[in-house]
C-alpha cells in the first residue's frame, strides 16, 4: 500500500458524531480502501471471506475486516456535561440581589419558592452566602467577646475555632435540613412538587438575614443583640413557613403543624446557638 494509499485509509477512520461503528476493508491485493459507515446498528453477517487481523494471506480473494465500535469522548460530550453543572451558577447579580431581598420579608400572601426562585434555582447566591456568613459570624463573635472583656479580669485570646465551628454549623444546616424536609415530603407524596435543589436554593437565601445580624453584634447592648437575632429568626423563618405551609397543610393538622413548627424551631436555633456560643459574658438581660 503506497503512503497516499494509507493517508485516505487514516481519513475514513474518523467517525461522525452520532456514529457508533465504523468498518474499514483494507483490499490487500490492490491496496484500495473501502469504507463502509454503520449508524446506529450492529453488523450481525460476517462474509466468509473475513479473515482475523493477524493472519496474512497472499489469496486476493481474501481481504480484512478491522471493526471499531468504540471511540473516545468528543469535546462537544465534554461541553454537555459541563453545561449540565453551569446551569447552578447560571445567575446573574441583580436576581441575586432580589432573592436576598425577598428571603427577608415574608408575605402571607406570596410563595417565595414560587416567585424568587422558580423557575432557575441556582446554587451560587447560597454558596456565597454561607461562605460570608461563616466569617462575619466568627469575626463580629471574636471582636463582641474582645470589646465584652474589656475591664474585667479576664484574658482574651483570638478563637481561630470559630472559623472551623461556624463552617461545620452552617454549611451542615444548610444541606442536612433541606434533604431532611425533602425525604419528609417525598415520603408523605405531597403534591407541591418542590425539588431537592429548590429546597436547597431557598435555605441557602434564608441565611443571608443572618449576616447584618452577626455584624451588629459588636454593638454592646445585650439586649439588642437578642432583639436582632429574635427579629432576624423571625423575618426569614416566616418566609420559611409560607414556602413549606402548601406543602404540607393537606396533612393531618397534627403533622402538618409539627412539621412547619420544627422548621420554624431549627432556623431559630441556629441564631440562638450562635450567640450563646460566641458571646462567653453575655445574659439574657
Amino acid at each position: 500500500i503506497f503512503p497516499w494509499k494509507l493517508v485516505s485509509a487514516a481519513a475514513f477512520l474518523v467517525p461522525e458524531r452520532g456514529q457508533d461503528k465504523i468498518d474499514i476493508v483494507i483490499n490487500e491485493t490492490f491496496g484500495e480502501v473501502e469504507s463502509s459507515n454503520l449508524i446506529g446498528k450492529e453488523q450481525t453477517d460476517k462474509s466468509d471471506n473475513d479473515i482475523p487481523h493477524d493472519n496474512y494471506t497472499e489469496n486476493s480473494n481474501d481481504v480484512q475486516t478491522h471493526t471499531f465500535t468504540k471511540f473516545p469522548p468528543t469535546a462537544e460530550d465534554e461541553d454537555e456535561e459541563t453545561d449540565k453543572s453551569e446551569q447552578f451558577f447560571d445567575v446573574e447579580t441583580r436576581q441575586v440581589l432580589y432573592r436576598i431581598g425577598g428571603s427577608m420579608l415574608p408575605l402571607p400572601r406570596s410563595n417565595y419558592l414560587k416567585s424568587h426562585i422558580r423557575p432557575n434555582p441556582d446554587l451560587y447566591g447560597p454558596f456565597w452566602i454561607c461562605t460570608t456568613l461563616v466569617f462575619t459570624t466568627a469575626i463580629a463573635g471574636n471582636l463582641a467577646n474582645y470589646l465584652q472583656s474589656a475591664g474585667i479580669d479576664y484574658q482574651w485570646k483570638y478563637d481561630f475555632h470559630k472559623v472551623t465551628f461556624a463552617a461545620t454549623a452552617i454549611f451542615s444546616y444548610w444541606w442536612l435540613v433541606p434533604t431532611a424536609i425533602f425525604g419528609v415530603l417525598w415520603w408523605r407524596g405531597n403534591q407541591a412538587g418542590y425539588t431537592f435543589l429548590e429546597i436547597l436554593c431557598v435555605y441557602g437565601y434564608s441565611l443571608a438575614i443572618y449576616i447584618p445580624v452577626s455584624i451588629l453584634w459588636v454593638i454592646q447592648f445585650n439586649w439588642f443583640q437578642w432583639l436582632l437575632v429574635a427579629v432576624g429568626a423571625v423575618m426569614s423563618g416566616l418566609v420559611l413557613v409560607f414556602v413549606f405551609w402548601p406543602a404540607v397543610r393537606e396533612e393531618d393538622k397534627k403533622i402538618a403543624w409539627s412539621i412547619i413548627v420544627v422548621i420554624f424551631l431549627l432556623h431559630l436555633a441556629l441564631a440562638v446557638g450562635f450567640k450563646a456560643k460566641w458571646c462567653v459574658h453575655c445574659k439574657f438581660f
